[in-house]
């Protein structure tokens, strides 16, 4: 049975045969008693205040107390125990059932009826054993929910609860976020006024879904607004829930803003420094080298780095390094760039604008570290190194090859005897190799100085020119064009000095800088609540050729949390003809997967174009501007039927055609009749140096 095995059990009663008739009738129904009897108002009072009870039975006559009194008792003491009303004979007539409870009974039983004894004892303690559970689940309910309180308001996570799009709850970490410092502040704010407008239909959409589904939701990337107007990308997931028995939905907002992010701030350190040394790493030393190399390397090998590992352990050989890093980072100028490289290696790098003599630099180090007395682990070490130096500025080699070159006057040195440097001269063959190619081309070398010149001084910038849509203004487009200008602060035709580029291996890297000038540029449209356009960025041949171009472009993707779709590549279909496998894998695996759109410009001019186009399907095809320029001026049929077909075959592909480097109106009529309806040219607008066209007045 539900109810307790031993009852604890009050009877206020001075009659001993009606209690040992109680006590027989309940006992012999399988109870156990614990009895206290009394006929004492006080000592009735002492009992419940001090003594654990499951039930009173209070006799109803005039010398006891009343059940008003004894509920009165109860109260006081904040107890739960059902009061029985005992009625006799002699009581039954002035005691009906419904005045018993007003009075403050629970329930009541006739003396001379056992069955309805024991049938109300049952059913009170059946009834306050539910009570006690009830409050027992209330009681743990209230814990949990204290501690899921607690948990909420010293949480991490960003956590808020929305209810008919309104905010009901709203943990600290989530008003902190938001800018706010007060829950009050939120409690008027609809969720949708936390986002900037043009994403509030896919906020509402990530709801709907959630409500729908009645499942969470997998974050999803949108942008958030602070208080002070302030906008930051975000991942927002969520989940239908309930709070204070109302259907709501749970929101947790993340801050997606990478430069905000302590852990990807420790990430970056701990990839960007070395943490035995302190120097730069290997790896950042070598991608900023690659960008940059108008200077001097020094690769320094210190010769008694084997001595110390094998003698006294690598405890002793990272104290070492370390010391020998903090004589060396004084000697340096601000601009200079120090790293740890390998084992017994560190690289420094002096570039031309550096204050930095490097002949005197290795020098200094070298006296320094032989001069030095290095204390480790008790003992008293002498060291030396040997420095190798090359000159890089006139080098258009890879950060590998300028490295191995230092490297080859290192080795040079310590096969001399060691504690020397050594410059590297390049062998005669490669004096021979570049004299005759400078015979070909002077002017080559001035371009290349030019633009590394520009690159050190910032001197490149962006300029875009609309691509505008005769068909409807949703999407923005805009093609992006590389500018120079010279220390004279006169613009330089990039055409040529592309192709200058080109031909030395330079173009890959002002590639990059064009794409990540361009992702820069797309984030600050995103933080300010608009709607990022989407930019054509042209890759070279150099890119094409560039096994590790793909991943450096999916890594900088990642780190700054771009939507991919917001770029086009566009490739010439001259380049793409030449390098037709590097283009396919580009076009058709790579950045298909990624996510990025595709292009091929100056297309149209080669009697297999359309092939072409079968082989790579781009998103779009940019008609030369010469091509629409004879179709605007020939007559001749052959000319206009061939358009058609390559139109004709884009359309089936669902590959957009661009009408490039429109002049005029009859060059734009020209191409209308094939269904070409996204144009660029300067008959649309010149390129200028804002995204601010209004796209709005060429939509029909």
């Amino acid at each position: 049975m539900s109810e307790p095995s031993i009852v604890n059990l009050l009877i206020v009663d001075r009659s001993r045969s009606d209690i040992d008739h109680i006590v027989k009738t309940l006992r012999g129904d399988g109870y156990q008693l614990e009895l206290i009897q009394t006929d004492q108002a006080e000592e009735a009072r002492s009992t419940i205040d001090y003594q654990p009870l499951d039930l009173i039975l209070l006799r109803l006559t005039d010398e006891l107390p009343t059940i008003a009194e004894v509920r009165l008792m109860v109260a006081e003491a904040q107890q739960d125990i059902p009061i029985v009303a005992v009625v006799d004979d002699a009581h039954r007539e002035g005691h009906r059932p419904a005045r018993l409870l007003e009075e403050g009974a629970d329930n009541y039983f006739y003396l001379d009826d056992a069955d309805h004894l024991v049938a109300v004892i049952r059913k009170e303690l059946r009834h306050l054993q539910d009570r006690k559970r009830e409050k027992s689940f209330e009681v743990r309910f209230k814990e949990g929910e204290t501690r899921s309180q607690a948990l909420l308001e010293n949480i991490q996570e960003a956590i808020a609860y929305i209810h008919e799009g309104v905010h009901t709850y709203a943990n600290a970490t989530y008003l902190r976020l938001f800018g706010y410092e007060r829950k009050e502040d939120l409690a008027n704010i609809q969720l949708v006024h936390m986002v900037p407008p043009g994403y509030r239909d896919a906020l509402k959409s990530v709801l709907r879904r959630s409500i729908r589904s009645g499942k969470a939701i997998e974050p999803v990337e949108l942008v958030g607004v602070r208080s002070n107007g302030q906008t930051f990308p975000i991942l927002l997931e969520c989940a239908p829930t309930r709070m204070n028995d109302e259907p709501c939905t749970q929101i947790i907002v993340r801050d997606a803003t990478p430069e905000k992010s302590p852990y990807n701030q420790q990430l970056e350190e701990m990839l960007k420094f070395d943490e035995v040394t302190g120097l730069c790493s290997r790896r950042f030393f070598l991608e900023s080298l690659e960008i940059e190399h108008d200077g001097t390397v020094l690769y320094i090998l210190f010769t008694d780095y084997s001595t110390i590992r094998h003698g006294m352990g690598f405890e002793a050989l990272g104290q070492f390094m370390r010391d020998a890093a903090s004589l060396i980072k004084p000697m340096l100028a601000p601009d200079d760039m120090a790293a740890y490289f390998a084992g017994e290696v560190f690289v420094i790098y002096a570039p031309a604008r550096s204050s930095t003599d490097p002949s005197a630099l290795a020098e200094h180090i070298r006296e320094k570290i032989a001069e030095h007395n290095f204390k480790i682990g008790g003992k008293l070490l002498t060291a030396t190194c040997c420095i190798g130096v090359y000159d890089a500025r006139d080098s258009h080699e890879s950060a590998l090859q300028i490295l191995s070159h230092a490297d080859r006057a290192c080795e040079a040195a310590r096969q001399k005897g060691g504690n020397q440097i050594e410059v590297y001269t390049p062998p005669q063959e490669e004096h021979i190799s570049e004299r005759t190619s400078a015979a070909i081309s002077e002017q080559d070398e001035a371009t290349i100085h030019l633009i590394r010149d520009a690159l050190t001084n910032g001197r490149f910038s962006l300029n875009y020119q609309p691509i505008v849509s005769f068909e409807n203004a949703e999407e923005a487009r805009y093609k992006v064009y590389l500018r120079i200008v010279d220390d004279a602060g006169n613009r330089q035709p990039m055409d040529k000095l592309g192709s200058v580029a080109v031909r030395h291996g330079m173009m890959g890297t002002l590639d990059k800088w064009t794409i990540i000038r361009a992702i820069a540029v797309l984030i600050e449209v995103q933080k300010s609540g608009e709607k990022p356009p989407i930019l054509f960025v042209r890759l070279s041949r150099n890119s094409l050729s560039d096994k590790d171009f793909f991943d450096w472009l999916v890594k900088r993707f990642k780190e700054n949390r771009l939507p991919p779709q917001l770029l086009v590549f566009e490739i010439k279909e001259d380049d793409a003809d030449d390098c037709f496998e590097e283009t396919r894998l580009l076009l058709r695996v790579n950045l298909r997967e990624l996510g990025c759109g595709t292009a091929l410009s100056h297309f149209g001019g080669k009697p297999h174009s359309e092939r072409l186009l079968g082989e790579l399907v781009p998103d779009y095809i940019k008609l030369d501007g010469s091509l629409i320029e004879r179709l605007a001026k020939a007559k001749d049929e052959n000319s206009r039927q061939a358009m058609a077909l390559l139109t004709q075959r884009a359309h089936e592909l669902k590959t957009q055609v661009v009408a490039a480097g429109v002049m005029t109106a009859p060059q734009m009529a020209s191409i209308w009749q094939f269904g070409v309806t996204l144009v660029q040219g300067n008959m649309v607008a010149e390129a200028g140096e804002q995204l601010d066209f209004d796209f709005r007045q060429y939509a029909g």
